[in-house]
């Protein structure tokens, strides 16, 4: 059991309290939410907070107390929102427990999964133990824009096998501007022809990102 005590600030409690509070009311209207359950069972662990979003911060430091019971309430949600918030929970660098099941929902049919919201983070985790995973997600073009932020997240890691995809993905409109900031990254000489390519490009996301690279290999 813990003592840690949430309610540090004050005056930030307050307003963050007010903000949710309405949300909870409409939870206990829905008999199937499981989100009530998730925090009467943290409360039961000790932790003394008054809504949920207040409880977001136990994470990483309280992860061996709070993270099973997050992917425990993870897997049992059906709800979309429900689903999408509790996945919010996973956004800290090192969660690599979580990447095998996001990797499962990602992979999934279900239309209750935001694959860029999983994505998002992953990018966030930074497990480079799923590079192969990574590189078949960005490959496969039915997943498209949902790709982006595995496509930043293997420029980030500065993934060398990525390379040959990241340049094969300047062609695909979805995942360009991700493709010019994972290149980006490497600071290769040899890219500065595909940042010139988009510097003077009308689409201001491609030429803001094309010459950041530039930039970078000019300095």
């Amino acid at each position: 059991m813990s003592n840690y005590d949430i309610n540090s600030n004050p005056s930030l409690v307050k307003r963050m309290i007010e903000q949710y509070k309405a949300h909870e009311e409409q939870m206990k209207m829905n008999p199937d939410s499981i989100l009530l359950n998730f925090k009467q069972e943290l409360l039961n662990l000790g932790f003394n907070f008054q809504v949920l979003n207040q409880a977001e911060s136990l994470l990483p430091k309280y992860k061996d107390t709070v993270l099973p019971v997050v992917i425990k309430y993870y897997k049992m949600a059906k709800l979309k929102n429900e689903k999408q918030y509790l996945l919010g929970w996973f956004h800290h660098k090192g969660l690599e427990e979580v990447v095998p099941m996001l990797l499962e929902d990602y992979y999934s049919n279900n239309p209750e999964i935001d694959k860029w919201a999983i994505g998002d983070r992953l990018y966030q985790i930074r497990s480079k133990k799923y590079i192969d995973d990574y590189l078949k997600i960005i490959s496969d073009p039915s997943y498209g824009q949902d790709r982006q932020m595995i496509v930043l997240l293997l420029g980030k890691l500065k993934e060398e096998s990525a390379i040959p995809i990241l340049i094969d993905l300047l062609e695909d409109e979805e995942v360009r501007l991700q493709a010019i900031c994972a290149l980006g990254q490497f600071k290769r000489e040899e890219f500065r022809c595909y940042f010139e390519r988009f510097q003077n490009s009308t689409h201001s996301g491609w030429r803001k990102y094309a010459k950041t690279a530039l930039k970078k290999l000019n300095s």
